[in-house]
């Protein structure tokens, strides 16, 4: 039933690796729900060079650089589904009951996972998937966000049209921020000063302070906006617009419109690679992913993905 009411985007979890080893390593994941798999994109070719294979109806997923495991949440089972992006195996599953579909995990491994029927964040064993604590938020928790220190945890309530922010190290929500119209996707800016939001219904975006902690502004976008992304050098933001079949490329401190670029059909996913000029965007209803060429802002290639291609992230194993 979520699948069909709400579109899913990155929750975009990165590690930072060393330069050597990030050119080595880095991917882009696609998680592809209709099919069931997880897709690996070799970003020097920009081909397909692995799939694993899931259970069900997968939602999203967060990514240990640290371990090399991708947790994978089943709304429809409860569950977690653990894959070693190393071996491109299915290693193990957690069973954590609810709605599980927002997740995130810190350097220190926490593994934090929205609920969306259950309306909380579980603080989960990555290992046995015990639940230590069950953080309340407001309904529907959809994505959800680690601020780079771990000290934060960022959650769209997509039913609530609010933010939670919640202490980690408190374990509690300290302020609920009131946004657009059913906010889902969320992204940091790489200095952590500013929680960009896309509101899908209003088809807004609301910056947040993380300091204050208050919206200081806000600005349109076209219908739908689903997926998030900020260049590593915080230039340039990127907005996948589900409804126009189309990716806006902002101005990331004027929020001004540079470039609107034509992707395919209900584009939703979208993360930008840290070590290279590109970017990628899952292509709901087209089974593809379109290559985003960020110097000139134009699409450069589109591949070719199993069905139902939805949340993307870029990331570097350690």
């Amino acid at each position: 039933m979520i699948a069909r009411v709400v579109g899913l985007v990155l929750a975009l979890t990165l590690a930072a690796a060393s330069a050597n080893t990030a050119e080595a390593r880095q991917a882009v994941y696609v998680l592809c729900q209709d099919a069931g798999i997880l897709a690996v994109i070799d970003t020097q070719v920009d081909e397909i060079s692995a799939r694993i294979e899931l259970a069900g109806k997968p939602a999203s997923f967060a990514i240990d650089a640290m371990s090399g495991d991708a947790f994978v949440t089943q709304p429809e089972t409860g569950k977690i589904v653990v894959a070693d992006l190393r071996t491109h195996n299915v290693v193990r599953t957690l069973d954590i009951g609810g709605q599980p579909f927002g997740v995130g995990i810190d350097r220190s491994g926490t593994l934090y996972v929205g609920d969306w029927s259950k309306d909380r964040v579980a603080v989960v064993d990555p290992r046995s998937g015990a639940i230590s604590k069950s953080i309340p938020t407001g309904r529907s928790p959809a994505h959800l966000v680690i601020s780079e220190d771990g000290s934060r945890l960022y959650v769209a309530n997509r039913e609530a049209d609010s933010i939670s922010v919640i202490d980690t190290r408190k374990q509690d929500v300290i302020k609920e921020i009131g946004v657009g119209h059913a906010p889902f996707a969320l992204t940091l800016t790489p200095d952590q000063t500013k929680l960009i939001v896309a509101n899908a219904q209003s088809a807004t975006l609301s910056i947040i302070d993380t300091s204050s902690l208050s919206v200081v502004s806000s600005s349109e976008t076209r219908k739908m906006p689903y997926g998030l992304a900020v260049t590593k050098n915080g230039s340039q933001l990127l907005v996948a617009n589900q409804a126009n079949g189309s990716v806006s490329v902002f101005d990331a401190s004027t929020r001004q419109l540079r470039a609107e670029i034509k992707v395919g059909r209900y584009p939703e996913g979208l993360a930008a690679i840290q070590d290279g000029n590109k970017a990628y965007v899952a292509n709901w209803f087209s089974a593809t992913v379109s290559v985003i060429d960020l110097a000139t802002n134009t699409e450069i290639k589109r591949i070719k993905t199993p069905d139902g291609p939805r949340v993307v992230l870029a990331a570097s194993l350690r």
